[in-house]
């Protein structure tokens, strides 16, 4: 019997990878670097190309765009993602509002995976379409 991967649990236990098959799992923890980084440090900058998608598993993140704060990150949510699929400019910074643990994937790494994965692909669809959906209901209330 094959031993349970906890960097596999981990994420999926992050709602864009919960529908995530076991091979598709293992190829996103595979290709995951784990990482910490200190309060204050910038994940991503506004204005800026970025080519990484980022799991915070501990810590809060906040988002800023032009030096206002609109958002917090909480741990078991992810960033980033619309770089991977915009790869244009990125529309806000995120920053480390506490000490982080994240998960680091690379474009590269990230793109190959979803070549390999089409049902991942789907899965990620639909919880960005969830996330419009939800942003929409908030700015129309």
């Amino acid at each position: 019997m094959a031993k349970s991967d906890p960097k596999e649990a981990r994420l999926k236990a992050v709602p864009i990878f919960a529908k995530a098959g076991t091979e598709a799992l293992h190829h996103l923890a595979s290709a995951a670097d784990e990482v910490s980084v200190s309060a204050g440090h910038v994940l991503i900058e506004q204005g800026k190309h970025h080519h990484e998608f980022y799991v915070l598993e501990s810590g809060t993140a906040v988002v800023e765009i032009d030096g206002n704060q609109i958002a917090e990150i909480p741990a078991g949510e992810f960033v980033g993602e619309l770089g991977f699929f915009v790869q244009g400019a990125a529309s806000a910074t995120v920053r480390a509002k506490t000490d982080v643990e994240l998960m680091v994937i690379p474009y590269n790494r990230f793109d190959q995976i979803l070549d390999d994965n089409p049902p991942l692909v789907r899965a990620i669809a639909t919880e960005l379409a969830i996330r419009l959906h939800d942003t929409d209901a908030r700015l129309r209330s």
